[in-house]
């Protein structure tokens, strides 16, 4: 009971609150907010009539129906565009999860909010779960093949995913949502808006969330808390204008264990096999598989602004500083039990991107911009040696500290770029080619272990740490990176394109472990950043209630980079360029009202991404024997077919929003020996404008996930000869209440 007070409490106070200044006039104002909203069930997405590339985007209403009761993860709520497949570990999506495109994996797709890259500056992976609340986005679009160069990527191989915060509004209001659901989950989320402070002719908004919840299956809850705060901010004035936005998210959760092929091959007996509740064993050991020895605590937060400045009436500057601060750990164990390890990520990351903006006649544009950055990302991992106390409880020592490694890696980004679009050419023609000249420097540093006492992490790297050369390197890369996209006005329902791009991304900082008398220097200069050419031809109808873009596409993707297993060394695992991609396919995606109050969107893919001239070997001659052929594999984790439905129903009063989607088999291996079944998902979202509290009226929901108890793997992490599974949720129900006034 004491969890739901505070909720409560502001939910009463923003009740209030409108029966106070409830009759206050309205401000006109000039800006507008969007058109008023259409009678009727609404095409899902956004039309883009005249994109010369294959993207979707998704608006906000969508955005928070497709994120499911959760209301956080990104990932899902654009889950059924196609080609992009997305694993999560539990139904909220509270725990994060992982997303292909295409078959590239989430740490080759570049991500960004408000043109903030999000990628992890050292391994580029993605936390969809940590960003924002999907209650703040006005839209995401997901790219997919050729990527815009005007945006800040460090990978970008596969696609981009980019969000767009929802600005403060022009008028006062307080919107609310309340979620409760299956394993003890709760989520409340409330932003103000001030409206249009007229004097300062400003607005702002601010929100905060709570949510946490209980594992589905074993012990600990994942979140045991997620608080964000966002605050946003803007300005506008005739020749300049403003907005700046601010999240804060502070996260604990506890890892779900995985499971290996056999297991995964048996999940009527191994769904729920979970880390352990007790910390010693029946024999009075300490348990390696204790749950309390697994968890991610987490806090990051992200301050973003753009600044636009009218030089002229053709000219425009835009300025966009931006600054990501995190610091959080994950925590494991030894095969023992009697070590527990923490691997703590400090990261600070200053960036700016500016732009100029020209508009040339023959309704043509011209943007030139430079993106710079610099992210300082401080690595350590302490072994603390557990001491189990008389009690049965445990401590872990301090005053015997080792350290795994203590590392510390500069990324330096120096990149200009160039844009030009033409619109209209001869009536019917547009054009836009770019091109970016990317330049990353990478200094890692890599200092000795031996002797270091243990210090607290914010203060590890002001002791007189000795570097080891031989395990630290310095690199450039530097790569010519254009695009071309062109579309064809065929008539005002027919749009084809056709876009290409070339995209890369740069090897991951960490090198791994390599064989004695190999250097850090020779292990990153064998290596080569990744490089892609990505071909897309498609079409666009639209005929008002139809929606239809069908789309082909062909990428061919050199020097991909797998980290190399020695089979006669397990101990050794280091990054190799080994051989090349073909990934080539078509999609799918149609939008149709059929009826007034019935919408649908649906989505299918053929997606085969093919390993071609593909060995990894060792880097001494002993190790050549060593050597893995997988010439002609599937990329792992890639479905060759995947289909999605969604459909929307609306009368009187009442939505009803079911979804399907077919996964079909992937493997988990780049070896192909383990594949993993497909499956098929049935979702259903009801909700209804109907109800009232305190005289105002509220939409009431309930979210169901996986309505028929599916039992799958959702996601899986790749390995060279065997995956590690994670199951996906059960049958998870919410119910929520949202309003505002």
């Amino acid at each position: 009971m004491k969890r739901l007070r505070f909720p409560l409490i502001l939910f009463l106070l923003s009740n209030s609150f409108y029966m106070v200044y409830g009759q206050e006039p309205e401000i006109k104002v000039e800006v507008k907010e969007g058109q008023e909203k259409e009678k009727g069930s609404k095409l899902p997405v956004k039309k883009e009539k005249e994109a010369a590339k294959t993207q979707t985007t998704f608006e906000k209403e969508q955005l928070e129906t497709s994120a499911g009761a959760g209301g956080i993860n990104i990932f899902k709520a654009i889950e059924l565009s196609p080609s992009l497949f997305v694993g999560t570990d539990d139904a909220y999506g509270l725990g994060g999860g992982t997303v292909t495109i295409r078959g590239f994996t989430n740490d080759q797709i570049g991500i960004e909010i408000d043109n903030m890259p999000l990628n992890d500056s050292g391994n580029y992976n993605i936390y969809p779960h940590e960003y924002i609340d999907v209650e703040n986005l006005e839209s995401a679009t997901v790219e997919r093949g050729a990527t815009n160069k005007t945006s800040p990527y460090y990978a970008d191989i596969g696609g981009s995913i980019k969000l767009r915060t929802k600005p403060p509004k022009n008028k006062f209001g307080v919107f609310y949502d309340l979620r409760y659901g299956s394993f003890g989950f709760n989520k409340e989320f409330f932003r103000i808006d001030t409206g249009l402070l007229k004097r300062l002719n400003l607005k702002a908004f601010i929100s905060f969330s709570h949510t946490d919840a209980e594992k589905w299956k074993g012990p600990g809850k994942s979140p045991q808390y997620r608080d964000h705060i966002t605050i946003g901010l803007a300005q506008n004035f005739d020749r300049f204008r403003w907005e700046f936005y601010f999240d804060n998210n502070s996260q604990l959760n506890y890892f779900y264990r995985g499971l290996t092929y056999n297991q995964a091959l048996d999940l009527d007996t191994y769904r729920r096999f979970d880390y352990d509740p007790n910390f010693l064993t029946s024999q009075g050991k300490v348990n390696a598989n204790y749950y309390g020895f697994y968890k991610n605590p987490y806090t990051n937060r992200e301050y973003r602004a753009n600044i636009e400045i009218d030089l002229s009436k053709n000219m425009m500057l835009s300025i966009k500083p931006y600054y990501w601060w995190g610091r959080g750990s994950g925590t494991s164990a030894s095969s023992s039990g009697n070590n527990v390890y923490y691997s703590y990520n400090y990261t600070d990351r200053p960036g700016l991107i500016t732009n100029l903006s020209i508009n040339l006649p023959m309704k043509s544009k011209i943007d030139i911009g430079y993106w710079w950055e610099y992210a300082d990302l401080k690595q350590a991992k302490p072994s603390f040696p557990v001491k189990v106390n008389p009690d049965g409880s445990y401590t872990l020592l301090t005053n015997t500290i080792g350290y795994g490694y203590i590392e510390r890696t500069k990324t330096y980004t120096n990149t200009p770029y160039t844009n030009i679009t033409v619109k209209n050419l001869m009536n019917m023609v547009d054009i836009t080619a770019g091109f970016k000249y990317a330049q990353i420097k990478r200094d890692f540093d890599y200092y000795n272990t031996k002797g270091v006492p243990y210090i607290d992490m914010q203060n590890l790297f002001d002791y007189p740490l000795t570097k080891n050369n031989n395990l630290s390197y310095s690199r450039t890369y530097r790569k010519f990176l254009p695009s071309l996209n062109i579309g064809l006005k065929i008539d005002e329902n027919i749009y084809p394109y056709f876009a290409y791009a070339r995209n890369f991304r740069v090897p991951k900082n960490y090198l791994g472990s390599f064989p004695a008398g190999v250097t850090a220097e020779q292990v990153v200069n064998a290596l080569s950043p990744e490089l892609s050419d990505t071909f897309d031809l498609g079409v666009r109808f639209d005929y008002g209630t139809v929606y239809i873009v069908p789309a082909v596409y062909y990428t061919k993707y050199k020097d991909r980079i797998i980290y190399f297993t020695d089979p006669t060394n397990p101990s050794i695992s280091y990054p190799q360029n080994v051989g090349k991609v073909d990934a080539y396919g078509a999609e799918i995606e149609v939008g149709m009202r059929p009826l007034r109050n019935l919408s649908l969107y649906t989505s299918a893919s053929y997606n085969i991404a093919k390993l071609k001239e593909s060995k990894y070997c060792g880097l001494s001659s002993a190790l050549k024997q060593g050597c893995i052929n997988i010439d002609g594999n599937q990329v792992p984790n890639t479905p060759k077919f995947m289909y999605k439905l969604g459909l929307n129903y609306e009368d009187f009063g009442v939505s009803i929003k079911p979804t399907f989607q077919y996964i079909s088999s992937r493997y988990g291996d780049l070896t192909n020996k383990q594949q993993i079944g497909g499956y098929s998902i049935v979702n259903l979202n009801i909700s209804t404008d109907r109800v009232r509290v305190f005289n105002r009226k509220v939409t009431a929901y309930v979210d169901i996930q996986n309505l028929l108890d599916t039992k799958y793997i959702s996601r899986i992490s790749v390995g060279d000869t065997s995956g590690t599974y994670y199951v996906g949720a059960p049958f998870t129900i919410a119910v929520g209440i949202k309003g505002g006034f």
